[in-house]
């Protein structure tokens, strides 16, 4: 195509060539299309970091599942194991009426009025305020089933008392297994019985289940 020159306040214009158009065209496709690579990258790699706590060491960081329901309320109603949910059912055949209790033995105290004297120490503490419900059964061989559900105003008070817990049941003569999927803690206790206590936590609540068996003299 020839060249058109259009005069314009004396001013000579070159209008471009239909291949020159073309190309220019095509220079500016491509640099739209980086362009928006680059949000995209950008986009995705904005995404990634908010999805990676602690990033920039090229490690993924997944948190630590947590159930989203509390699984000691159901509708509204606290639920307690029945005999048959207690640990070693089948061995001890635990008896009792499966209902719910207001009870009052704050954490750390754990075992019987003279199986672990040292938890009782705490008892002169102010406990903090909570709400407590509870359970207990009994077997004809001279053992005892127990459970606390304890809600608290919040995870980090709950997590306190849990840790004050578990210096009780040290100090009680306990060890903590933590093979399998559901840790527990066991031992022989001062006045020699045998007690066995697992220990869930859901936010600001916690369960406490025990089952003791009496020393044979």
């Amino acid at each position: 195509m020839a060249e058109v020159e259009e005069l314009l306040d004396d001013v000579t214009v070159g209008m471009p060539s239909g291949a020159q158009l073309r190309e220019r065209g095509a220079r500016r496709t491509a640099r739209r299309r980086v362009a928006v690579a680059a949000a995209v990258t950008t986009l995705v790699a904005g995404a990634g970091w908010a999805m990676l706590p602690g990033g920039g060491d090229g490690r993924e960081v997944r948190p630590a599942a947590t159930p989203k329901t509390n699984p000691f309320m159901v509708g509204g109603v606290v639920r307690l194991l029945a005999p048959e949910q207690m640990p070693q059912a089948a061995k001890w055949h635990w008896k009792g009426d499966e209902g719910e209790a207001m009870v009052d033995v704050p954490l750390p105290r754990v075992g019987g009025d003279d199986s672990c004297p040292g938890s009782y120490a705490y008892a002169g503490r102010k406990a903090p305020d909570q709400v407590q419900y509870g359970t207990e059964y009994y077997s004809d061989k001279g053992a005892t089933a127990r459970q606390r559900v304890t809600e608290y105003d919040s995870a980090s008070v709950a997590a306190d008392e849990v840790s004050l817990l578990r210096d009780a049941l040290t100090e009680c003569g306990l060890r903590e297994h933590t093979e399998g999927p559901a840790p527990y803690w066991s031992g022989t206790t001062e006045s020699s019985s045998r007690l066995r206590v697992s220990v869930e936590r859901w936010r600001g609540w916690v369960s406490v289940v025990e089952t003791e068996v009496e020393s044979s003299g």
